[in-house]
């Protein structure tokens, strides 16, 4: 039977690591770290690769360690046992496991192999099982954005859903090359989970956009939905995905297309009256204003794209929560997903989570790690610390968590929590 997290509350620390490892469903996370190569050679190695990894691990699990510094002091506070889980190596001489230095973080990050450890950290939270919606309402019942989080998994979308993954690219703001440029990531998110499956860094002599193929090279998007932001809306972007990967697209359409843009408004002209079977209206409320969004969609008929099934217009009317309606946005959409398998209702609710990969990944990576304050830029450390990042805050959702914060407050206050969320006994 899995054992909860609102069970251990109040666990001894000392006894929560053996509670945790007694579940079976339980993955360790040194099995998936020893997959990345080191880059250093053997002469002089002295911290083995596993172990200096899964320090920062689990440094940054626990609030207040966002730096390689940071990452060095929490390390030189942990115990000889600790350290010695975590895989370190006992001096002959003094007996004592020696914890890296931050010149040694820095050297080892900088060489990683980056896609190598991103593939071993989406490999991992891939394997990590996720909590039923029943016990997400037991573990999260003290944050008021956890009780959120269990009513939203409690509430029933349209029927007939399909996986949705989520594409969008974020600069880290403190990162920058030696050429002056500001270091891109790309990344993929599972947006059901909310766990990061993917991230490849954008070289500084291109963009995102033939970077996305090889990104989701390795994963399988078979009947799944990927939303793109009109920078992806390209052609060969929507025939790789539906004819390659046999996936499905939702592309929002701006004036980059100028010539798609024009074919769709033309079809989702006209009066509400005319799309009576094909809309939808929904109606919210929350921080202190209201907000209407409203779709219509139309057959792709005629329209020169590859795989286009439908076309919808987005309509978002807010305003106070006592009043008029005081601001309107309209954004265009192609997609290649049939009408039998999704009505207007369908598309307003896979175009809306498309914003799980700003809320979910991009201000939790800002705001609870402070990524864009951080002036790592050397070699690949941007990108190996975004994928640490990454694979906290995919551990803290699939443990139940849906307040980050709180989750690296509960588990700063002993590493054996930390130890024992991580697999390690």
């Amino acid at each position: 039977m899995p054992v909860l997290l609102s069970s251990l509350i109040d666990v001894p620390a000392g006894k929560l690591a053996g509670a945790l490892a007694a579940d079976g469903s339980r993955c360790c996370l040194r099995e998936w770290l020893a997959r990345v190569p080191d880059p250093r050679s053997r002469l002089g190695r002295w911290h083995p690769l596993v172990f200096v990894l899964a320090l920062a691990v689990c440094a940054f699990t626990a609030a207040g360690h966002d730096s390689p510094e940071a990452v060095a002091q929490w390390a030189a506070c942990c115990s000889q046992g600790t350290l010695a889980v975590l895989g370190g190596r006992c001096d002959p001489w003094t007996g004592r496991i020696r914890p890296p230095s931050v010149r040694t973080l820095s050297r080892i990050f900088s060489r990683i192999d980056a896609e190598a450890f991103n593939a071993a950290v989406c490999g991992y939270l891939a394997a990590l099982p996720s909590r039923p919606a029943e016990e997400l309402a037991a573990v999260t019942r003290h944050e008021r954005e956890q009780r959120r989080a269990a009513r939203a998994a409690a509430a029933s979308g349209p029927a007939g859903l399909l996986p949705q993954s989520a594409a969008d690219g974020k600069t880290v703001r403190g990162a920058v090359r030696g050429d002056g440029s500001q270091v891109h990531l790309l990344s993929v998110l599972d947006v059901a989970a909310g766990t990061v499956c993917a991230q490849r860094e954008i070289d500084a002599k291109t963009n995102e956009i033939p970077e996305l193929v090889p990104a989701i090279a390795h994963l399988d998007l078979i009947g799944t939905v990927l939303t793109l932001d009109a920078l992806h809306t390209q052609a060969e972007t929507a025939r790789h995905l539906a004819g390659d990967k046999h996936a499905h697209y939702l592309m929002i359409v701006k004036g980059n297309q100028p010539s798609l843009l024009a074919a769709v408004a033309a079809a989702l002209a006209g009066p509400d009256s005319g799309f009576t079977g094909t809309s939808w209206t929904e109606d919210g409320k929350g921080h202190g204003r209201r907000e209407r969004r409203s779709i219509r969609t139309a057959p792709a008929d005629g329209i020169d794209w590859p795989h286009a099934a439908q076309v919808f217009r987005i309509r978002r009317d807010s305003g106070p929560t006592h009043g008029s309606w005081e601001h309107k946005e309209i954004a265009y959409g192609i997609t290649s997903l049939p009408a039998e398998l999704a009505g207007p209702r369908h598309l307003a609710f896979y175009a809306r989570r498309h914003w799980a990969i700003e809320n979910r990944e991009h201000y939790v990576r800002d705001k609870t790690f402070a990524e864009d304050l951080q002036r790592v830029r050397t070699g690949n450390q941007p990108n190996a610390y975004a994928a640490i990042r990454n694979l906290v805050t995919g551990a803290f959702r699939r443990a139940g968590f849906a307040n980050i914060a709180h989750a690296r407050r509960y588990y700063g206050r002993d590493d054996q929590r930390i130890l024992a969320l991580y697999g390690y006994t």
